[in-house]
C-alpha cells in the first residue's frame, strides 16, 4: 500500500491537470461555442469514462483516463460541466432572477454531493452479501456510466444557444436534474484509495 500511495497521486494530479486543461480550452472558445453541444459530449466523455474505469485493469489505462476523462479527485466543483453549466444558466433567466437560480443551482448541487458522498460507503455494505470491495467498486463506475446517459439525455432537452433568451423557466428543470446528476456523480466516485485496498 505504501508503494502504491504515489500511484494514487499521480493519478489524483492528472485528473486534476485534465480537468484544468480542459476548463481552460473551454474559456479560450468563449462565445464560439454552443453551450448545449459540449454538454452532450461531455456526458459521452461521462460515460466513457465510467466505462473505461470499470473495465479497464492496466495502470497506464487508468491514468489514461484519469487525465482525459471526467472522473475528479474530489467531491468539489472541480469539472468541465460547471463552466458550461454556468453559461446556460446565466443566460436562462434575467438579471433580477439570476442570483437566486444560481442559489438553487448550489443547493441542488450541495445535496447532490452529499448524496454522494454516502454512496462512497456502498462497496463496504456490500462486502457481507458476498461481493468483493472491487467488484462493488467496479459496478459503482458502471453506475456512474449510466448516470452519464442520463446527463446527456437531459442535456439534449435544452434550447439551442441562439434560443436562450427566449427560455421559459420550465427549461430549468432538465438544467437542475443534469446538475445534480453531474454533482452526484462527482462524489460517488470512489477514492483512489478505495480502488488501492480493493487491490491489495
Amino acid at each position: 500500500q505504501t508503494c502504491a500511495l504515489p500511484i494514487f497521486g499521480a493519478a489524483a494530479t492528472l485528473a486534476l491537470l485534465g480537468s484544468a486543461a480542459a476548463t481552460i480550452g473551454l474559456g479560450l472558445l468563449g462565445g464560439r461555442l454552443d453551450v448545449r453541444l459540449f454538454l452532450v459530449l461531455c456526458a459521452v466523455l461521462m460515460t466513457a469514462s465510467g466505462v473505461s474505469l470499470a473495465l479497464v485493469e492496466s495502470l497506464a489505462a487508468i491514468l489514461v483516463v484519469a487525465t482525459l476523462g471526467t472522473i475528479n479527485p474530489s467531491a468539489g466543483s472541480v469539472s468541465i460541466f460547471v463552466p458550461l453549466e454556468h453559461a446556460a444558466l446565466s443566460g436562462a433567466v434575467a438579471d433580477a432572477a439570476r442570483t437566486r437560480l444560481f442559489a438553487r443551482y448550489g443547493l441542488v448541487g450541495a445535496l447532490a454531493a452529499a448524496t454522494g458522498s454516502l454512496a462512497a460507503g456502498i462497496p463496504d455494505l456490500l462486502a457481507p452479501l458476498g461481493l468483493s470491495q472491487l467488484a462493488a467498486l467496479r459496478a459503482m463506475f458502471a453506475f456512474y456510466a449510466v448516470l452519464g446517459v442520463a446527463a446527456a439525455l437531459l442535456y439534449r432537452g435544452l434550447p439551442r444557444r441562439e434560443a436562450h433568451a427566449e427560455t421559459s423557466h420550465a427549461a430549468l428543470v432538465p438544467r437542475a436534474a443534469s446538475c445534480c446528476a453531474s454533482r452526484c456523480c462527482s462524489a460517488s466516485i470512489p477514492s483512489r484509495a478505495e480502488i488501492g485496498r480493493a487491490h491489495v
